[in-house]
């Protein structure tokens, strides 16, 4: 096992022990690229409006901006390797390919022999011969996975819950209440809150408002200055956006300092 944060990258090898923690891990959204390895345990996973029942050599591919958690069985050991890292890491040629409609690619088992040489390199380099080895196998599993594996047929996939999300992800710069929601979708109020909370464990206006973060995000990093964002986005107050953007940046970002 090991845990190795260096620069832009935060990459983990890890195994939780049978115990009685909270039966769902934690719930977010962040800016940088993740990937799981799972390799054993009793976990079902969520990234958006999709749920999967993970197995042994499948891997989870989340692009930034994407809400997930894992529900977790906690009576019975959870060991994956979980790899985070900047957007840039990925070579332009694939990226696209891994931002499709599936972050699940079920069956990989065949690139555990990558995943292992992670624990290989640990303890036998410096931080930055280790950073360039880690930059090097990540650009090199990301080109073999889209060529070698295809993303697996949706799994779980609640077709409401996924409308929602579409809307939102279509609209994102607009204001988006729950009002213009209950006028879209011909549902009540009440219904959409509570259909989303019990999908994505999460009031639906927060997970907006995330969404919103994370694409004002994205244009900063492009070069757009914050105050012309923060307008862009419908915030009232630029104070108020620079709050919540903060707030959201700084609590995910491994990657920050």
């Amino acid at each position: 096992m090991f845990n190795y944060v260096h620069k832009a990258v935060d990459f983990a090898h890890k195994l939780d022990k049978p115990s009685s923690p909270a039966e769902e891990y934690f719930k977010h959204i962040h800016y940088f690229y993740e990937i799981i390895f799972f390799i054993r345990g009793n976990v079902n996973y969520t990234v958006e409006s999709e749920t999967r029942k993970l197995t042994d050599g499948d891997i989870v591919v989340i692009p930034p901006g994407k809400y997930h958690f894992a529900a977790v069985d906690s009576s019975v050991s959870y060991e994956r390797y979980v790899l985070k890292f900047p957007e840039y890491v990925i070579p332009d040629c694939v990226r696209e390919k891994l931002s499709g409609e599936s972050s699940f690619y079920c069956n990989c088992k065949k690139f555990g022999g990558m995943f292992s040489r992670f624990d290989a390199y640990f303890g036998q380099y410096s931080d930055d011969e280790l950073y360039t080895l880690f930059l090097c196998d990540v650009a090199k599993l990301t080109i073999l996975l889209c060529h070698e594996v295809s993303p697996s047929p949706a799994g779980r996939n609640n077709e409401f819950i996924k409308s929602i999300i579409d809307y939102v992800d279509a609209n994102i710069t607009k204001a988006i209440t729950m009002q213009t929601l209950a006028d879209e979708f011909l549902y009540s109020k009440s219904f959409i809150s509570i259909e989303f909370k019990k999908h994505m464990k999460i009031p639906i206006m927060q997970y907006v408002r995330s969404k919103k973060i994370m694409a004002a995000h994205h244009m900063i990093l492009s070069g757009a200055k914050k105050t012309d964002v923060a307008e862009l986005f419908g915030f009232e107050t630029y104070s108020t956006f620079y709050r919540a953007y903060k707030q959201l940046i700084r609590s995910h970002d491994v990657l920050n300092e």
